[in-house]
This record gives C-alpha cells, structure tokens and sequence, in this order.
C-alpha cells in the first residue's frame, strides 16, 4: 500500500522542518525554503500470534533503506541538522534445549545508521557507526534431563522458548556545523543476530528451532535545521 505526503516547510523561532519520510522512499530533494514532497511504502511489522505452530511467533517486516535524500542548507557556521529516525522494531529469539545440548542462547537486534555525505552523524563514530534501537538475548537452560532416567534412555524430552516482541523507538542524531550547500542525507537499518557461541549469524526467515531474527516498519524520518549559537551552548560531543 502507497501513501502519499506533502509537508509544507515551516519557520519558527529560527527552526525549519525540511524533510519527513518513511522508508521505501525514492530519493527526493529539500531545500531551505519550499515544500517536501516523498512517496510513502508504509511496511508493517507483524508477530504471528496463534500458537501450537511450526512458525508461532513469526515476524513479517522489511528490511533496507528508511530514507536516501537531498537536504540543502544555507551558508552559516551554526547550521545544525537534528535527525530523528523513528521506527518499530521486532524481535524473534527461539532457544530450545535437548538432553545433547541442555543449554541454547542467541541474540537479535535492530540497528540504525545516519551518514551525511558518507560520514556518520553524532552520536555515531567511524567506529561505531550503528545506534542499536532494539537488541535482546535469550538463554535457555535446564537440568531436568539429568534427574528423568527415561529421558536418557529414550532422549525423548525437550524443552522449547520462543519470544517475540515489537517496540516503536526514536533517537536524536546531532549533525553541527554542516556548513552550505546540498548534502546527502542517509539513513538505514539493519539486523544483527547471534547463535548459541555468541557468532554472528543471519537473521531467520525460516522462524525455527533455536534461531533469532528481526523487522522494522513502519518508520519515519524527521529533519530540522537549527542555529546552534556557541553563546547558546552550541553542541557538545562528549567522549
């Protein structure tokens, strides 16, 4: 399903809102003045929640670009972009156990990235360039099969968690100083699993035995272009 958005600029108090977009959006241009015009592919992420089945707490979702855009800005020393991502997030963790392997752990996590021009936004580094908005680790264990004699004739007892959850989050990200001119503006997400050894590993689609895996949608970017005056504060990186 498509929807359409037209979100005229508006100035206030020396701040402008310059570009608000959702992911699946083709690349678009905003200037310092004028309107911001985006096609809009509002992906659901979804838990399937009817039990006693092979794919019971599934996540549905989409993956890839939240927005690819054009952000021109006016030539000043103070101009600053305040950047929020917003976005639902959804985590799928299945740690099952048998009596060959009475412990199962993994992880999953929904990662954000900004880069303007290529180069990370605060408070993201080079380094560090991803802000995790969703992670969990799941472990399951237990004994049970050491005190069930049949179990260790037969190895037919197993013990199963799944886990699902979706959460909306939102996070600031602080470009200062960017100077004049048409910057580009990305931001992405992606997803980070972990098996049992603490490796990273692929995301599941398939949803079974002790795999992990993640969506996100819907989400939305908004801009704002700020004057950050050092008598004012200015911005603060700290370590």
């Amino acid at each position: 399903m498509f929807y359409h958005s037209i979100i005229k600029r508006v100035a206030v108090a020396g701040v402008a809102v310059v570009g608000l977009a959702a992911f699946g959006v083709t690349v678009a241009r905003a200037q310092s003045s004028g309107n911001f015009a985006a096609q809009i592919n509002q992906s659901q992420c979804t838990i399937n929640t009817v039990g006693g089945l092979p794919n019971s707490g599934s996540l549905q979702g989409g993956n890839g670009t939240l927005l690819d855009t054009y952000i021109k800005t006016p030539n000043s020393q103070y101009t600053t972009l305040l950047i929020t991502p917003s976005l639902v997030t959804g985590l799928f963790n299945n740690t099952a156990i048998t009596q060959d392997m009475p412990t199962s752990a993994n992880s999953a996590a929904v990662v954000v990235k900004v880069t303007l021009d290529g180069n990370p936004v605060a408070p993201a580094t080079a380094s560090q360039p991803n802000v995790i908005y969703d992670q969990r680790f799941q472990q399951l264990s237990s004994n049970v099969f050491e005190k069930i004699a049949q179990c260790s004739i037969t190895n037919d007892c197993s013990m199963d968690l799944v886990e699902s959850t979706l959460g909306a989050h939102s996070f600031n990200f602080v470009a200062p100083n960017v100077g004049g001119g048409t910057h580009n503006l990305k931001v992405e997400w992606a997803f980070v699993c972990t098996d049992n050894s603490g490796a990273t590993t692929p995301c599941t689609q398939a949803y079974t035995v002790n795999t992990a895996g993640a969506c996100a949608g819907p989400g939305t970017v908004t801009v704002q272009q700020v004057k950050a005056f050092t008598q004012s504060g200015g911005v603060t990186l700290a370590p």
